[in-house]
Order: C-alpha cells, then structure tokens, then sequence
C-alpha cells in the first residue's frame, strides 16, 4: 500500500505540474502575440447559443483576438446592442466570435437599429451654439426649446420637447473617446422621438429656431413650461386684469382738533406792586 501511495502522489503531482507547465506556455505565447500583434476586443459567446434562442447580454462576452484573424462579419463591441433580441439562425459554440450571419437575416446592422419600435430618428439642423460649441456626443440628452414671434419685442422661448436622446452629432453614431480633449464640426443632430414629437419638430423647425440645451443624464426633472417672455425677462410684467379693477383702498382722513381757547388770568397786585 505504501508502494501504490506513493505512486499516486507522484502522479498528480505530475499531472498538477503538467498543467501548470502548460498554462504558463500559453500566457507566454499569448504575451508574445500581444507584443507583436495588434489586438481588439470581439463579442464571443458566452454559452453554447441554439437556433432559435433570442440572445440577451448575459448570453455574450468579450474576448481580444490578433485583428488580423477577425471576421469582417464579426459582431463589435461597439455594435452588439444591435444584436440583442435578435434570434440566432445557427449554432454558435462557447467561446467562438459571433458573426451577423449567425444572426436571422444575417444582416450587418444599419442606423435604423438603434431606433426603438414606435419611436422616430430625426435630424434637426443646428449651429455652433445650438451644437453645445461641437462637444454634444451620441448618448447625450438634451431639451429642445422654440424661439417664435414675428418682432423681437414679441419673441418667446417655449419648452417645446424634453430629455430627448441624441442619436447621432453629423454622421457620428457613436461616442467620439476623444470627445473630451477637442470639439467637433457638425451641422445636424438626430435625436430619438416619438411620431408626435416628430410631427412637432417638423413645424417648429418651420415657424421658429430651435435650440438644444444638454441635460445631466441622471436629472429627469421637468422644465417650467411657462414661456420666457422679453417683459418676463426685464421683470416688467404689466398688471392683471384683477389689479386694475380693483378700487382703490380710501386714505384714512385724520382731522386736527380746533385748540381750545385760554382761560383769561387774573393779576393780583400788593402791597402796592
């Protein structure tokens, strides 16, 4: 028994330096390939994926490959929200890239992806103020206000739209990782509505100027919907209605009482003073 006990630890201490020989190959080799190789992130699968399932995130996973060796069909990880929902049309294993063609259709994904059903994509023109000075990114979310009136004098500033999310800054549909350290030149935003929103913009970009203002993504409190008027702004707002047909309160008249007359004295004289 002795014998037989030692020959089983001798062995998996084989085994366990065998395969700790192994590892250190690999992350090695892996290590060199990194070094000479440029490498990028791909979306894997993260189980083996059936025809028929409808993918959802936890189904995914990234990995780095060399990018010579990546599909030109590979699915990005800049674009694999596209992918979600959608149903697989073949068998993908654990670990293996995602191609769009194993996707139903076996599309690559266009712009019209990422708007949701029942919403709109819509592209409003902007300027260089209106376009945050060139720093709005895809992502952001912004309120569109309406400047309308026929003078200067008559001009108001109405909320026309809030917390909407834009899409697209030009042709740029994604966020520019550089975004923070320079601005960018575009004359149009698109932004994410829904067909009465759509219906809204279209008129107003007709009648008046439109203008954005960015939004913290994390405040989702409602803008006064008051408009902002010039006589608002200077705080000369002209009196109701109520006010001027209010009678005047009558002043208090306080009579000054007559004086009373003096009392006539009397002077007594003696001892002859």
């Amino acid at each position: 028994f002795l014998v037989l006990a030692i020959a089983l630890a001798l062995g998996g201490l084989g085994v366990h330096l065998s395969r700790q020989y192994i590892e250190e190959q690999i992350a090695f080799y892996k290590a060199q390939l990194e070094k000479t190789e440029p490498m990028a992130k791909v979306v894997v699968a993260a189980r083996d994926l059936l025809p028929g399932e409808v993918l959802v995130a936890g189904d995914l996973a990234e990995r780095e490959m060399p990018v010579q060796y990546i599909d030109s069909n590979a699915v990005q990880t800049g674009n694999y929200e596209v992918a979600l929902g959608q149903r697989v049309g073949f068998r993908v294993e654990r670990g293996h890239s995602l191609l769009w063609a194993h996707l139903e259709g076996g599309l690559t994904p266009t712009f019209s992806g990422k708007v949701e059903n029942g919403h709109r994509a819509m592209t409003v023109r902007v300027d260089e103020v209106n376009s945050i000075s060139g720093f709005l990114q895809p992502g952001d979310r912004v309120d569109l206000l309406l400047g309308y009136g026929r003078t200067n004098r008559e001009t108001e500033i109405f909320p026309l739209i809030q917390n909407l999310e834009v899409i697209a800054t030009g042709v740029q549909t994604s966020v520019d990782k550089a975004g923070a350290h320079g601005k960018r030149s575009f004359t149009t935003i698109t932004v994410h509505v829904s067909p009465e929103d759509a219906q809204k913009l279209t008129l107003a970009q007709t009648i008046g100027k439109l203008t954005a203002t960015l939004r913290n993504p994390d405040d989702t409190a409602p803008l006064d919907e008051a408009p902002m008027t010039v006589a608002r702004l200077l705080e000369q707002e002209k009196p109701s209605s109520a006010d001027v047909d209010k009678p005047a309160t009558p002043r208090r008249v306080v009579r000054a009482r007559p004086a009373r007359p003096s009392r006539p004295r009397i002077q007594y004289i003696i001892g002859g003073r």
